[in-house]
């Protein structure tokens, strides 16, 4: 009987322990496994090879305890964790639908027909490789890693030494429009009312599209010139037609002080509902409505074609122009990481250029 676990490289880099088991069974028969052992260091798959060896002497080779055969492909264990863990956790409708996408379009062609305990550093190594924005590739490697560490968690797999290290992702930086294109844009939109302050409600408050079209008429405090931003407007399900109200995204609601041109639009408006933009029978506005009237406004305005969420990046860029704080963007904007509102402190850059020059044009003065 011995046991033995050597160290693999693999083409990626990578490196894995494989474990060679031979024990003599109580019918007399040698037998011989040569496996890879979960674990991060040779100590951790030495473990598990003894336990391995262990569980031979008592029970003879099956699919009991470490048998291959009880664990499921990737493709068997992908609905589980979506019912247990996705929505058992009750995470949004767009997280789920994220993850339904993500294991059909880019885990399943790799991983699909494999069992949990095969995926091996090559296989992320192939996902890597895929032709993919590094953006994409990354949220598929966080998300692979989620799936498999809650197979760990609930005893599907032995805990493994598998290496989710993201791909190297240029740095982001949002388009936006520059505060002469916002004013053509908030122009081209005075003749419809809704859309006006759809517009200001992007740009001037930073609210993204499901709080723009879940904003009620209870929380706009024209008393205290804020809004109370605590709804948000989402899909019930991942293909469902039917829109229901959910916290904002990360759970948090916020304060956010309303500009001038922004109270005057949200005044201008019908209060024919509960909700701030309603159609003619009181009923809330859909996302559809919302993208079809920003893409004519943007046509009638001729600034660049965007979704929603150029008004939201808007926002924060015209903050960071302004000379506000990253803290008091990162509140305002409901941002959970302050990575999040760093992406657009490259700007900043042109806020110090412009100070400068302001010092050098006051000592021309003198």
């Amino acid at each position: 009987m011995a046991v033995t676990v050597r160290e693999r490289k693999l083409p990626s880099g990578d490196t894995h322990f494989q474990a060679d088991i031979r024990v003599r069974l109580p019918t007399g028969k040698l037998h011989r496994e040569r496996v890879k052992a979960p674990g991060r260091t040779r100590a951790q798959a030495l473990r598990w090879a003894q336990q391995r060896e262990a569980h031979l002497l008592r029970h003879g080779p099956g699919k009991e305890a470490h048998g291959s055969r009880s664990i499921p492909t990737f493709a068997e264990f992908a609905p589980r964790f979506l019912r247990d863990h996705v929505r058992a956790n009750r995470l949004s409708s767009t997280t789920e639908r994220e993850y339904r996408l993500t294991i059909k379009n880019h885990l399943v062609p790799v991983l699909g027909p494999l069992r949990l305990d095969e995926i091996d550093p090559s296989h992320v190594h192939k996902i890597k490789q895929r032709r993919l924005a590094a953006s994409t590739i990354n949220k598929t490697l966080r998300q692979l890693a989620a799936i498999v560490h809650a197979a760990e968690r609930w005893g599907v797999i032995q805990k493994g030494s598998l290496s989710f290290k993201r791909v190297k992702q240029p740095a982001r930086h949002p388009k936006f429009y520059d505060f002469d294109q916002y004013r053509q844009l908030t122009a081209a939109t005075r003749g419809n009312a809704e859309a006006y302050a759809a517009v200001r409600l992007g740009g001037d408050a930073g609210l993204r599209r499901g709080e723009i079209l879940g904003l009620r008429w209870a929380n706009v405090h024209f008393d205290r010139h804020k809004l109370l931003v605590c709804d948000n407007l989402v899909r019930s399900a991942c293909d469902s037609p039917t829109w229901i109200m959910r916290a904002p995204k990360g759970g948090r609601s916020r304060w956010v002080p309303m500009t001038e041109p922004l109270e005057k639009a949200l005044r201008a408006l019908e209060h024919r509902g509960e909700h701030v933009l309603t159609g003619s029978e009181g009923q809330h506005l859909t996302p559809s409505w919302l993208t079809k009237r920003l893409a004519a406004a943007q046509r009638l305005a001729g600034v660049a074609r965007g979704g929603t969420h150029i008004l939201r990046h808007t926002f924060c860029s015209h903050l960071v122009l302004r000379g506000v704080h990253v803290r008091t963007i990162q509140k305002l904007a409901g941002h959970a990481k302050l990575s999040t509102t760093e992406i657009y402190m490259h700007l900043v850059a042109e806020v110090e250029e412009d100070a400068i020059r302001r010092l050098r044009e006051d000592e021309c003065d003198e």
